[in-house]
């Protein structure tokens, strides 16, 4: 019998080092290993949404060997491997309430980062993709979306949140293309039929995790 401790889930990324990472940016600084310090945090928080989003979906992996066990919902139900690893839908459950780990409309963000990430080569690539995660899950919060993306990713209330965001440093100086993101990102969010666009990624959700299983499968 698996014991529920084995199933662990990556921590919300840490404001402190986001808050670093663009005030060095913004100077022209280039510190490589925080960009992947930062870019690794996000990955690993984006893989575990990435899999609490499939297991609420009905397809959960297994804590010991990753192999996949449907379920339908029961949390009385028995997920049993073929490794030997068993626990109840109900346990595996208790594991992600309350910790912000469902992707909900965003998944298709959080996805999108993960296929991102791995191709990045440079700084510059991998400060982008950072800055292009930031700013999706930003731009919820200027358009009243409900509970916003960036609370899935970064530690912090909302409000609190909301603050950080709106006060990471650019300059001149910052990494070419990352001012021009938050440009268009503030542009965009301030036209956008979000009530729409929240509810077709809500329909879209549950079908982008069965995809994604697909495709990887």
């Amino acid at each position: 019998m698996a014991s529920v401790d084995e199933i662990k889930w990556a921590r919300r990324v840490r404001q402190d080092k986001i808050r670093r990472l663009y005030t060095l940016d913004a100077k022209g600084i280039v510190d490589e290993e925080l960009i992947d310090e930062v870019g690794y945090a996000m990955l690993a928080r984006c893989e575990a949404i990435r899999k609490v989003t499939r297991a609420h979906f009905g397809r959960a992996a297994c804590p010991r060997c990753e192999s996949i066990i449907e379920h339908n919902g029961d949390k009385s139900a028995v997920l049993s491997c073929a490794c030997g690893s068993s626990t109840t839908w109900g346990e595996y459950h208790r594991t992600y309430k309350g910790k912000q780990v469902v992707g909900g409309a965003a998944y298709p963000m959080f996805r999108a980062f993960i296929q991102r990430w791995p191709q990045t080569r440079t700084p510059r690539d991998k400060m982008l993709a950072i800055d292009a995660l930031i700013h999706a899950a930003q731009g919820e919060f200027k358009g009243g979306m409900g509970r916003p993306a960036a609370c899935n990713l970064i530690e912090g209330t909302m409000r609190g949140l909301i603050r950080f965001l709106d006060d990471l440093a650019y300059g001149d100086a910052s990494t070419a293309g990352v001012r021009q993101t938050k440009a268009q990102w503030d542009a965009g969010t301030r036209g956008a039929s979000w009530s729409l666009r929240r509810a077709q990624a809500r329909d879209a959700m549950a079908p982008a995790a069965r995809e994604d299983e697909e495709t990887e499968g």
